[in-house]
């Protein structure tokens, strides 16, 4: 069910590179949180109003507190640095959307993650892990320091892949995804932070006939599909034959991969 908390902020402090990370105490939003859910949050001070929505980067083992990993890039997150300062309150809506699925009889996944895309994929480690199902992470950024999660995907067990722009390496997260798959076939994709990436990993799963869902990026305003301010084009079947206009808040922020690569409403 849909809670507004005004969350005890239990620290917000720099994580890696341009990120920081705020935990706050919300065990109404944390407890029923699904991997891949969002929340929208009150920036205190904020002109214009209007919240702001974060993937939930990780939930505490006993469902009491929430994480929310941030890149600070504008006015807003710039002012979240400050404005929710550790002792205070966050102001904070959730949880929001539709989450990762994880297929009954997986044993092998992939997940795939860019930039702050990545911040959604740790909810879903932790979840399938707690499975024993195994995981490889490819994740990629500009810059190593921008690459968030490397110690909860190792903590967890994942076999971690990385790039990053800088590196002098022709070889790319796709290159390495497909070789993998060709030993080790997995069972599921989960992909987030590129249309590039998704196209790919698409590509992949369709050959395999294998299920891949990707977690989409957007601005949003009112977070519950109220306002239709995320509204983008997907794929109403397979083919691509019935398109539709759809609010990523309310019917994402996950789809199935063929809902929303090459969809054109």
């Amino acid at each position: 069910m849909l809670q507004q908390v005004n969350a005890p902020v239990v620290w917000n402090r720099p994580l890696t590179g341009d990120y920081w990370l705020i935990e706050v105490e919300a065990p109404t939003i944390a407890g029923p949180l699904a991997p891949g859910q969002f929340v929208n949050i009150r920036i205190p001070g904020l002109t214009p109003y209007l919240r702001r929505p974060f993937s939930v980067y990780r939930v505490s083992p006993d469902r009491r507190r929430l994480q929310v990993a941030y890149k600070v890039i504008g006015d807003g997150t710039r002012l979240m640095t400050s404005a929710l300062p550790e002792g205070g309150v966050c102001d904070v809506i959730g949880p929001l959307g539709r989450g990762f699925k994880l297929p009954a009889q997986a044993k092998h996944i992939a997940v795939i993650g860019r930039g702050i895309g990545i911040a959604a994929l740790p909810t879903l480690v932790d979840a399938a892990a707690d499975r024993g199902i195994a995981i490889h992470a490819l994740l990629s950024a500009r810059t190593t320091p921008n690459l968030v999660g490397l110690d909860i995907f190792s903590e967890r067990g994942c076999t971690v892949i990385t790039h990053t722009d800088d590196e002098p390496s022709v070889a790319q997260v796709t290159d390495h995804l497909i070789g993998l798959d060709k030993r080790h076939p997995f069972d599921a994709f989960y992909v987030c932070g590129s249309n590039r990436l998704a196209r790919a990993v698409h590509a992949l799963a369709e050959r395999r006939g294998v299920p891949a869902e990707i977690a989409m990026e957007q601005h949003m305003a009112c977070g519950f599909g109220d306002c239709h301010g995320c509204v983008i084009d997907v794929n109403l079947d397979r083919e691509g034959k019935e398109t539709a206009f759809r609010e990523v808040c309310h019917y994402g922020p996950v789809f199935d991969t063929w809902e929303v690569v090459h969809a054109r409403a």
